[in-house]
């Protein structure tokens, strides 16, 4: 993802946009819809249904951790 994507709303429950979040650890970005946690990532079509989810991002031990580990992002600042 680079520079300001265009704003979507999310393409599964269409409830919420697809908005730019980061892995605290690593610094991985992807979009995310906040209402369903449907994930796309970089190379995913932002314009088709999601093939990723938040919880699939993490180990099955980390399921209920999943917002803890992420924080919302500029997608500008996004590599």
């Amino acid at each position: 993802m680079t520079g300001s994507p265009e704003r979507l709303p999310c393409t599964y429950c269409g409830q919420d946009w697809q908005t730019c979040y980061r892995v605290r650890s690593d610094g991985r970005t992807f979009l995310l819809c906040p209402e369903c946690d449907s994930v796309w990532l970089p190379g995913d079509d932002r314009r088709k249904p999601p093939v990723h989810y938040l919880p699939d991002l993490f180990p099955p031990h980390l399921e209920h951790e999943v917002w803890k580990l992420i924080e919302r992002c500029d997608p500008a600042d996004s590599p």
